[in-house]
């Protein structure tokens, strides 16, 4: 395992790009005012996912909502807001309202082209998700601006050549970080995971919500064995790029993933056997699963950045758990 993090020196010269790049890309007019990660908040509701369908449910276990009903939904994603869910049907992505009303098909090339569940900006003008071509082993990093109603490919630049950010179709996480700068953590492919690794966990810099094009990429991660990081989900508050992530660690020998459990800070495994870890918008608890007698549960327990503690409880059956941020 090898971590390819930031020197104190890279660290100002990314800085200052990003900042050089925020002088002349204009960002949006909420960017100023925007929180200092992408989900911070009072915790609300929990949306998930059972058998096909998404529900969301008060953390106190009352209140079951069903909000689909056809059986293809997937990968609920709380807006900043609270106010939205972005979400899968069939491979397509989709947004509805919190209580399930208006929902809105945002893509539409399933099953030739596939999403990932998304990540939206912290001004909740952009989805960011990876679109992934019908048999491909991996896709590329895309953003939906859901004004405008158009995708975008995120490119960056690699020995002197503007590419496609390559990423495994997997979930993606986006935050605004303590230093001002905007990332996102995604699984990279080809060029940003090359031999001799076999697994990365990327960053991708940005120096506004606006960007698309030249971002600065990292590797937070790079593994030359079969362990995998998927899954991240970025501390709420003060949030420092280059550690404040939890991410689902997977042990996958001849590309057959087992899960280990949840990492915190990329270096300490805690709750061995759970996965889809989120946190609370106030950065208190966690949500995660884990298999019990086969069918998985979700669990909420207390917890700090740095390991969670207390005694965990027991939800209700399902998966991939996503914490809703109400205002202040």
């Amino acid at each position: 395992m090898r971590r390819l993090t930031v020197a104190a020196a890279l660290a100002a010269a990314l800085a200052a790009a990003l900042a050089t790049a925020a002088a002349s890309t204009a960002a949006p007019a909420s960017a100023a005012s925007a929180a200092k990660a992408a989900y911070p908040g009072k915790p609300g509701r929990i949306a998930f996912v059972r058998n096909g369908d998404i529900f969301t449910i008060e953390p106190n276990g009352t209140g079951l909502q069903k909000l689909t009903t056809d059986g293809h939904a997937s990968g609920p994603r709380w807006s900043p807001d609270g106010t939205k869910i972005a979400y899968l049907d069939a491979g397509n992505l989709w947004v509805m309202n919190s209580g399930g009303g208006h929902k809105t098909r945002l893509t539409s090339a399933a099953p030739v082209f596939t999403d990932s569940r998304p990540t939206w900006s912290s001004n909740g003008q952009y989805l960011v998700f990876v679109k992934t071509a019908r048999h491909a082993a991996f896709g590329y990093l895309t953003r939906y601006n859901l004004a405008s109603r158009h995708q975008v490919t995120y490119t960056d630049t690699i020995n002197g050549h503007l590419i496609r950010v390559a990423a495994l179709p997997a979930p993606v996480a986006w935050t605004h970080a303590s230093n001002g700068a905007y990332y996102i953590a995604y699984e990279g492919a080809a060029a940003q995971c090359a031999a001799p690794f076999t697994y990365c966990l990327n960053l991708l810099g940005l120096s506004s919500q606006a960007q698309f094009v030249n971002g600065f990429p990292s590797s937070e991660y790079s593994h030359t064995t079969a362990v995998r990081f998927t899954s991240p989900d970025w501390y709420p508050l003060r949030t420092l790029y280059y550690s404040d992530i939890i991410v689902t660690s997977e042990n996958c020998p001849g590309g057959h993933c087992t899960v280990s459990g949840t990492e915190f800070r990329l270096t300490t495994l805690v709750l061995p056997g759970s996965y889809d870890a989120v946190f609370a918008p106030d950065g208190t608890h966690i949500a995660y699963v884990e298999n019990v007698n086969v069918a998985p549960e979700i669990f909420t327990t207390p917890t700090t950045i740095e390991g969670p503690y207390g005694t965990p409880v027991m939800l209700v059956r399902g998966t991939q758990p996503a914490w809703q941020p109400l205002p202040l």
